[in-house]
């Protein structure tokens, strides 16, 4: 594992954003601000989770074309 020291980031130019994230994240908080879920955690492993095998399903249906 690296030294923390070689990890840190000291200007916005290292930071690289999977072109991605953004609406990963903005599709996760509308589902977490509508379910309101009593536990955060296990609702975003649940949610992940889920993303995940709908990935995986619509990754599958694009082989087999």
């Amino acid at each position: 594992m690296a030294d923390i020291r070689e990890q840190r980031i000291y200007c916005a130019e290292q930071i690289v954003v999977p072109p991605e994230l953004p609406i990963v994240l903005k599709h996760y908080s509308k589902e977490v601000i509508r379910a309101k879920p009593s536990n955060i955690i296990e609702f975003s492993a649940e949610y992940f989770k889920g993303l995940l095998e709908k990935r995986k399903k619509e990754f599958n249906e694009l082989e087999k074309k």
